[in-house]
């Protein structure tokens, strides 16, 4: 939410300043003793500036959107792969508990049928 309020600002602050650097050229224009062709050359050129501006403006926007989309692909990429991690881990653990609680890090091959089969109903709840 705080990101929102920062982005709107900085987008009033841009049109702002785009909106008034036309309004200064046309009063610049209108005011400076020119005839009325050159002036209108005048116009055309500053629009023709502006517009320029404007486009380059647009195109650096892109670009840093899709900078930061890519990186949040990347952070939500790496961020599931955590969680995957973290599963097996959580799975290995509940295993290794199970394996502790039946004694089977202590016995020497002498595991049962049904502990076997306990295992793999474990594993099948994981």
């Amino acid at each position: 939410m705080r990101n929102d309020n920062k982005i709107k600002k900085s987008d009033k602050v841009i049109k702002s300043a785009v909106f008034g650097g036309l309004v200064g050229t046309v009063m610049g224009l209108l005011l400076a003793p020119k005839s009325g062709k050159e002036l209108r050359q005048d116009l055309a050129e500053q629009t023709h500036k502006m517009g320029n501006i404007a486009v380059d403006i647009k195109d650096k926007a892109q670009s840093a959107w899709l900078n930061i989309e890519d990186k949040t692909h990347v952070t939500v990429d790496t961020g599931k792969n955590w969680i995957q991690k973290g599963k097996r881990l959580v799975s290995n653990l509940k295993i290794l508990v199970y394996e502790i609680r039946h004694g089977a890090l202590t016995k020497t091959g002498s595991n049962t049928a049904s502990d076997d089969k306990d295992r793999e109903d474990l594993t099948e709840e994981i």
